[in-house]
């Protein structure tokens, strides 16, 4: 007896059906491949365009950069104050805090 089980399919027609699935599989992943490159590139344009456009409306104009540039001058000063008055108060020196001879 023969010890191999009987081919129902002819070996041309195996190798006709492998490589006909093989090629399928593989317009399949070229598919998968472009509409994965394709969408990364379109969520990374759409991302950076919302970004650009954000800043873009977001932009301090020269009159409230130049408020900007007062308060913080003015929030500085006040500190300075407020420090200074403070080492007068407690009679110390800023730099040691040793009181003054």
């Amino acid at each position: 007896m023969n010890s191999s089980s009987p081919s129902l399919i002819e070996p041309n027609a195996k190798y006709h059906l492998f490589s006909i699935l093989k090629s399928c599989h593989e317009n399949r992943v070229n598919i998968y491949y472009y509409a994965l490159n394709i969408s990364v590139f379109l969520i990374f344009v759409g991302v950076t365009g919302y970004l650009l456009y954000y800043c873009h409306k977001h932009k301090l104009s020269d009159y409230e950069k130049e408020r900007k540039m007062i308060r913080d001058q003015q929030y500085i000063m006040s500190k300075i104050r407020f420090y200074q008055d403070e080492s007068k108060q407690r009679n110390e020196s800023s730099i040691t805090a040793l009181p003054f001879v």
